[in-house]
């Protein structure tokens, strides 16, 4: 929080300065015409206490007349409104703020503003307005997982951009990520918010036990018809079975103990909210998120929009989207889906992180250099079971610049005489079908050695939970993507990528047009349809920033 130090300032001064200021015209600012004039609307106090700086030069260009509590206060009552409503966006309430404001606006109302209250409101805006707009965490600091850095403004550049507003109280009501999906969210936190101090949903805690399928009886099958109902994914028995009686004339037969055909769609309808593969059957994915109470969403609801005003990106241009937690990545250009597939992410120990950059080449036919943690942990140990392991998945060894001698036959080393700590050369499996890399890897240069990239391994792509890789995002349909990123460039992109390949050789190809790539980590969110997505917090991250907005005073925001 930026505090601003405060000088009091003679009240019958500052009224006369406040009486000759009016917030009318299209900046919004005290304007003189002449020198006499001048001389009544400058502060010399307020000149004199921000000597310097970019709130200074703020407060300059408007001749260091009051502008928070000038007139009618319009901007300083629009801003006590916004910080009173902190917790509809999942920020921490500030009553202890809101009262000492309000102070200052009653006696700016009574003729007897001061220098403390317009500072006062400086302050407040400035904390407000990052808050609104980036967010109250600083991500980097949760996570070395975690490369986000949200475009904060600098505050001079805050204020001035207030000031010259030609409409104050708009300006600071609109502080907010300006998307459909950031509002979306806002309304789920309060339905979410209104359950949880209704007590959540029916039936909790349902028993673990074997898989229940179509046409099976359970126990269990009732709480879970009862789970579904209050979720909004099962209509209420009563409605259901009204409509199909007036769809057949008789009513529907039926055993409470059975997962019959209307039970299962709406299971299947939950999974796919959930993440999880739409089979129908509840094992133990399935119950593990029907179990889920109603708080523990409330608390990833109120992560996941700290999150969005983190990432207020620009989505006009093309771009990569990849959400980690959804083992998914699409591309899209403004609104507009143009291919989505399955991904594999970093395993918990490997996890692949949170960051941005630009995709601006593809590798067709790529060689794989084997970084050292897995040659010395994962084929070290191959190689003193089978010292042919090299030969056998076209791996060969380069010499690391110790100047071990290498043979040409690698199944002659006695593997025995090496280990982590002594390991003498890097690892590079050539191209070809059984390349870790598939037939090619999408690559936006960055720190973490990260990229999309094929594989050979097909059968995770099929699994609802896919963390498995070291940290690189493994792609569904590796030609897919080439494709559309190479349509801008050539009239035939699936004959260009099939040429290349069918050489055998390792070949770069540079995009013509640069994809900006965005590694993101969502867990709840509103789609297209209107429905909330929920996923898993697979990596842990989400208790991490409630933790730290907890510590930073936000509650789960119920009425008492």
């Amino acid at each position: 929080m930026l505090h601003i130090y405060r000088k009091s300032v003679s009240a019958a001064v500052f009224a006369a300065i406040l009486g000759s200021v009016s917030l009318s015209g299209s900046a919004g600012m005290a304007q003189s015409e002449t020198a006499e004039a001048e001389s009544q609307v400058i502060w010399p106090e307020l000149d004199a206490l921000l000597e310097s700086g970019s709130i200074a030069q703020a407060y300059a260009a408007m001749d260091y007349a009051p502008f928070f509590l000038a007139g009618d206060a319009g901007p300083a009552r629009a801003l006590l409104g916004g910080i009173s409503q902190y917790e509809s966006h999942g920020l921490p309430g500030r009553s202890d703020l809101v009262e000492r404001l309000s102070a200052h606006i009653e006696g700016a109302l009574d003729g007897a503003a001061t220098a403390e209250g317009e500072l006062a409101f400086a302050d407040a805006y400035l904390e407000f307005a990052n808050a609104k707009i980036a967010g109250i965490l600083t991500p980097s600091r949760l996570s070395e997982n975690i490369h986000v850095f949200p475009n904060r403004p600098e505050a001079g550049e805050l204020l001035s951009g207030l000031m010259s507003s030609a409409d104050p109280v708009s300006h600071i009501m609109g502080l907010a990520p300006d998307r459909d999906d950031y509002r979306a969210m806002q309304t789920v936190l309060t339905e979410m918010q209104e359950l949880v101090a209704a007590g959540g949903w029916a039936e909790p805690g349902i028993a673990s036990g074997s898989s229940i399928e179509l046409g099976d009886s359970d126990a269990r099958v009732p709480q879970i018809r009862a789970r579904l109902i209050s979720m909004g994914d099962l209509e209420p028995p009563i409605v259901a079975q009204q409509a199909a009686s007036n769809a057949l004339d008789e009513p529907l037969p039926g055993d409470d103990l059975v997962m019959d055909e209307v039970l299962e769609a709406a299971l299947k309808a939950f999974q796919r909210r959930h993440g999880l593969n739409d089979d129908g059957v509840i094992g133990p994915r399935t119950l593990a998120a029907l179990n889920t109470t109603a708080e523990e969403r409330l608390r990833q609801i109120l992560v996941n929009l700290e999150r969005s005003r983190w990432t207020d990106w620009s989505t006009e241009e093309r771009h990569i989207y990849v959400n980690l937690a959804d083992f998914r990545m699409w591309v899209r250009e403004g609104d507009t889906e143009i291919f989505t597939t399955r991904v594999v992410v970093g395993q918990n120990r490997h996890q692949t992180v949170e960051f941005s950059d630009v995709m601006n080449h593809m590798v067709i036919n790529p060689t794989w250099t084997v970084p050292r943690s897995i040659a010395t942990e994962e084929i070290l140990p191959r190689l003193k079971a089978n010292p042919n392991y090299l030969n056998e998945n076209n791996m060969i060894l380069i010499d690391d610049g110790t100047g071990v001698f290498t043979p040409s036959d690698t199944s002659q080393i006695n593997w025995d005489l090496f280990s982590a700590n002594f390991f003498p050369w890097w690892i590079r499996q050539g191209p070809g079908p059984n390349n870790a890399l598939g037939h090619v890897k999408f690559m936006f240069p960055n720190q973490f050695a990260i990229y999309l990239h094929d594989t050979p391994s097909r059968s995770l792509f099929a699994r609802d939970a896919r963390a498995f890789s070291h940290g690189c995002v493994r792609v569904a349909d590796p030609q897919g993507l080439a494709r559309v990123l190479l349509a801008p460039q050539t009239e035939d992109p699936d004959a260009f990528f099939a040429a290349r390949r069918a050489t055998g050789r390792e070949t770069r190809v540079n995009l013509e047009q640069n994809v900006p790539v965005h590694l993101d980590y969502r867990t709840v969110w509103v789609d297209e349809a209107g429905q909330v997505q929920y996923r898993d917090d697979v990596y842990g991250r989400d208790r991490l920033v409630f933790n730290a907005l907890q510590a930073e005073g936000v509650t789960l925001g119920l009425q008492s």
